[in-house]
């Protein structure tokens, strides 16, 4: 696949990616033909050198941007009247990330039960894992279409310790995004720096997906999509591997209100 043109539409705006240089993805018909590559032992970050541990906060820094970006558009597109802001605490000092997710997922499946009477998964979250001061984890957790629900159940449900939960209250619905996720991205932050290779935030897998086209087209913006206002707009360098180099890939991006 081949595209210098990429176009993602959430509920409430379209974003506008043009490329200056075509980008060429991999065939999926060829991953299983190439030879695997020998995978490395992931090391913490203390055992990288100096020249490595600055790649891996370059990447960290790409990476947390891409996923705040992603969460924006996951909470716009599936932002109702019924959204509701939930925070998780324990009073147990709990430090293991694995530990805290054990049951950060055990309260998920019991609310999920207490709402739909089922084990099947259809609770509509996001969430990411954060470190307080005292070094133990929180959930911060956006639930969609979310049900009234008495705070003391809440606790009852949690068990562990402290719950706060709040519906969502924004001035328009293009800051919603943008709204919720100042709250996730340290949360993501330390997540891809303290657990890197983890996840830097958790979904449910019923969450409605953006709009995503890729494709070639030579012809400006205006030409490819009527619209009334432009939200944001700007330029910036990419990089884009050509023939085994790395070659500078100039994009123009917008940002455009849906009416």
């Amino acid at each position: 696949m081949s595209y210098n043109r990429k176009i993602i539409q959430t509920a409430s705006y379209i974003e506008v990616y043009e490329y200056e240089k075509i980008i060429f993805t991999r065939d999926e018909n060829t991953k299983d033909t190439e030879p695997k590559k020998e995978r490395k032992k992931k090391r913490n970050f203390d055992e990288l050198s100096i020249e490595e541990q600055n790649e891996r906060l370059e990447r960290i820094s790409k990476t947390r941007k891409n996923s705040r970006f992603e969460v924006m558009r996951l909470v716009d597109t599936n932002f109702d009247k019924r959204t509701s802001f939930l925070t998780l605490t324990t009073k147990e000092n709990i430090q293991d990330r694995n530990q805290f997710n054990l049951l950060f997922n055990k309260f998920i499946k019991r609310l999920n039960y207490k709402i739909f009477k089922s084990k099947k998964q259809q609770l509509h979250y996001l969430a990411v894992l954060e470190k307080q001061r005292r070094r133990a984890y929180h959930a911060h957790i956006m639930l969609f279409d979310f049900p009234f629900i008495p705070q003391s159940d809440l606790v009852r449900i949690w068990g562990l310790g402290g719950v706060w939960i709040n519906k969502i209250d924004v001035d328009s619905k293009e800051n919603r995004g943008r709204y919720v996720s100042k709250y996730f991205e340290k949360g993501i932050g330390q997540e891809l720096l303290e657990s890197y290779g983890k996840k830097s935030f958790y979904s449910s897998r019923n969450l409605k997906k953006p709009e995503v086209l890729k494709f070639v087209s030579f012809d400006e913006t205006e030409n490819i999509i009527k619209h009334n206002e432009v939200l944001y707009e700007t330029e910036y360098s990419g990089k884009i591997f050509k023939n085994g180099e790395l070659l500078e890939n100039r994009i123009k991006y917008k940002k455009i209100k849906i009416d």
